[in-house]
C-alpha cells in the first residue's frame, strides 16, 4: 500500500513542478529536474519515499528507458537535412572545446583524468528537446538560428549515446551485470526511438497523447533516482568548485561557437544566443552523469553539480532566449 501511495505522490508532485515550469515558460524537462531536487531534501524524501529502495531502482530504470527512446523519437532527419553542415560544424565546435577546457579545468583542480574526461563530455552536450519546446513556443522553430540549434541538438544526442558507449567501456571496469544491461537498454531504447521516428508519425494525435503519457507516468522516475543521488550540500559548501564548473561549462560551449560564428555565417548576438543554447542540457547530459556516477568514474560532489548546472544552464538560455526575442523578433533570422 505504501508502494502505491509512494508512485502517486512522486507523480502528483512532478505534475505539480511541470505546470510551475510551464507558468514560467520553462521546458518540462526543467520542472523534472526541479521535482527530483525537491524530493532530495530530507523530511519531504522520508514523507513521500517510504517504500523500499529497490523499487524506485527499478521505476527509475524504466523511465531512463522511456526517456531515452523519447529522445530517440524526436530525432528527425527530416529537420536535419536543413542545417546540416552548419549543425555538424557547430556540434564538433562546441564539444570538442567544451571537452578540452572541461578536461583541463578539472585536472587542474585535482580530479583524475578519468572523472575530468567525463567531465569534459557532459560540458559539450546540449539537448534538442528542451530548445524545441522554447522555439516552438517563440514560433522560432524553422528560423535559420531555430533550425541550427535543433539539428545540431539531434547530432549532439547521437554522438552523446556515443560517448557513453565509450566511457562505459574504457573506464568503468567495474560494472556489474546489472549496470551492463542498464547501459544496453538505455542504447537500445534510443535507438528504437529513432526507428520510431522513421516508421510513425510523431504528429498524429495518438503519438503525441502516447508521448504525453509515457512523459507524465514513467519518466518522473528517473528524475526522482536523480534526486535521491543528489546532495545540495555538495555545492553548497564547496560553491567555489560549482562556481568553476559552471563557468567551464557555459564558456565552453559560447567559445566554441564564437570560433566558428563566420563559417556559420551568424553575428556576435546571434553567436550569445547560440552559445546559451548549446548550453541547454537534457536526458542525454543526465544519462551520461548517472552512469558515470553509478559506475565509480565521477564522486557524488561531481554529480551533484552537474545536476545543478544542467537545470541553471538550461534556465539561463530560456531567459535569454525569451528576452533577445522580445527585444529584436528577427534576431533569429
Amino acid at each position: 500500500m505504501i508502494f502505491f501511495i509512494d508512485i502517486l505522490s512522486v507523480l502528483a508532485i512532478s505534475a505539480v513542478f511541470i505546470l510551475i515550469a510551464r507558468k514560467f515558460h520553462f521546458s518540462e524537462v526543467i520542472g523534472l529536474i526541479a521535482a527530483g531536487v525537491f524530493l532530495s531534501i530530507l523530511p519531504l524524501k522520508d514523507v513521500f519515499l517510504r517504500s523500499d529502495r529497490e523499487y524506485l531502482e527499478v521505476l527509475s530504470s524504466v523511465g531512463l528507458y522511456t526517456l531515452m527512446f523519447l529522445s530517440g523519437f524526436e530525432v528527425s532527419w527530416s529537420m536535419l537535412a536543413k542545417q546540416r553542415k552548419n549543425s555538424v560544424i557547430l556540434t564538433l565546435s562546441t564539444m570538442v572545446v567544451s571537452l578540452i577546457l572541461g578536461f583541463v579545468v578539472l585536472r587542474l583542480l585535482g580530479f583524475s583524468t578519468a572523472a575530468s574526461l567525463i567531465m569534459g563530455i557532459c560540458f559539450g552536450i546540449t539537448a534538442e528537446a528542451t530548445k524545441a519546446k522554447v522555439l516552438i513556443e517563440l514560433k522560432k522553430i524553422k528560423s535559420k538560428l531555430g533550425s541550427l540549434l535543433i539539428d545540431s541538438g539531434i547530432i549532439n544526442d547521437i554522438i552523446g549515446v556515443l560517448a557513453l558507449v565509450f566511457i562505459s567501456y574504457f573506464f568503468a571496469n567495474n560494472f556489474s551485470l546489472n549496470e551492463v544491461w542498464n547501459l544496453v537498454g538505455i542504447i537500445f531504447s534510443f535507438l528504437l526511438g529513432i526507428m520510431a521516428h522513421i516508421f510513425f508519425d510523431r504528429h498524429n494525435f495518438k503519438m503525441k497523447m502516447l508521448e504525453k503519457i509515457l512523459f507524465y507516468t514513467i519518466v518522473p522516475f528517473f528524475f526522482v533516482n536523480i534526486g535521491l543521488n543528489f546532495n545540495i550540500f555538495d555545492f553548497v559548501f564547496d560553491y567555489k568548485l560549482f562556481i568553476f564548473i559552471f563557468l567551464a561549462s557555459a564558456s565552453g560551449q559560447i567559445l566554441g561557437v564564437l570560433l566558428i560564428k563566420k563559417l556559420i555565417n551568424i553575428d556576435l548576438k546571434q553567436a550569445w544566443l547560440v552559445g546559451w543554447g548549446m548550453n541547454s542540457k537534457g536526458a542525454v547530459e543526465l544519462a551520461i552523469a548517472y552512469v558515470a556516477y553509478r559506475a565509480g568514474i565521477i564522486p557524488s560532489s561531481l554529480y551533484s553539480i552537474l545536476v545543478a548546472v544542467a537545470l541553471i544552464s538550461t534556465i539561463i538560455f530560456q531567459i535569454i532566449i525569451f528576452k533577445m526575442v522580445r527585444k529584436n523578433p528577427r534576431v533569429m533570422n
